[in-house]
């Protein structure tokens, strides 16, 4: 007589053994002080790890997903565009690889329902000079910077508007060659903006998942570039 686990296993038989895929992330490894032939694999999703969306309290319910799904390396170390790039492929290869969902036409405001192939997005990886951190040159008080991109530990620091120009500081490791963080907090408020702007620009790349998505409207026939809208289902079945 089958053990109650025996049944069990003989019924989920059917299911593939190895699911789990190897992932290639945009920053090519280089911002993380692991070895770059290090392997990193994600596995998708089952129906526990989508109940656990809905059941996450006072955590980041995607950052949680990303840590039971993926591994060779932490989320929290993670830089922005990596964690993008895993978003979307956990979801690919969870759901499949076609993404429904309602692009707006930036003319007429008609909605349009589209099916994306995820798989077909764009990955511009980083450059072979690409480092962490930036050195930058803050042209108006004529001193070098050192920029540190920001990990997925700093979202709380990137919250809203308000919070990130307050918390500029802590991504600037180094000016004139000065680490303390006392001298750089202080340095930072007195800055001209045009020197701030220069230490935000370096956050802002194009490496990394492409989300835009060419739609030519069905009401109006107009063409529009539209980022890809992550809705509350993008996770989920319903």
């Amino acid at each position: 007589m089958q053990s109650k686990e025996d049944i069990i296993n003989d019924i989920l038989s059917d299911i593939p053994t190895s699911t789990t895929v190897q992932v290639d992330l945009p920053s090519e490894c280089k911002a993380y002080n692991i070895d770059p032939s290090d392997i990193i694999t994600l596995r998708p999703m089952t129906f526990d790890d989508e109940k656990s969306l809905v059941g996450s309290s006072g955590e980041d319910p995607v950052n949680l997903l990303l840590e039971k799904c993926l591994t060779g390396i932490k989320v929290m170390d993670l830089l922005p565009m990596d964690k993008l790039y895993l978003i979307m492929k956990l979801r690919e290869i969870s759901y499949g690889d076609e993404y429904e969902t309602v692009l707006i036409c930036d003319h007429c405001k008609a909605e349009n329902p589209t099916t994306v192939k995820l798989s077909t997005l764009n990955v511009n990886p980083v450059p072979d000079e690409f480092t962490d951190p930036i050195t930058v040159f803050l042209p108006t008080i004529k001193r070098e910077a050192k920029v540190k991109m920001p990990r997925v530990r700093d979202e709380k620091f990137l919250s809203d508007t308000e919070t990130s120009l307050n918390q500029i500081w802590r991504f600037v490791q180094e000016i004139d060659g000065h680490t303390d963080k006392s001298i750089v907090a202080a340095v930072v408020d007195k800055l001209p903006l045009v020197d701030i702007k220069t230490i935000l620009k370096a956050f802002d790349t194009d490496y990394g998942l492409d989300t835009k998505v060419k739609l030519q409207c069905g009401s109006c026939g107009g063409v529009s570039i539209i980022d890809l809208p992550i809705t509350s289902n993008f996770f989920g079945v319903s």
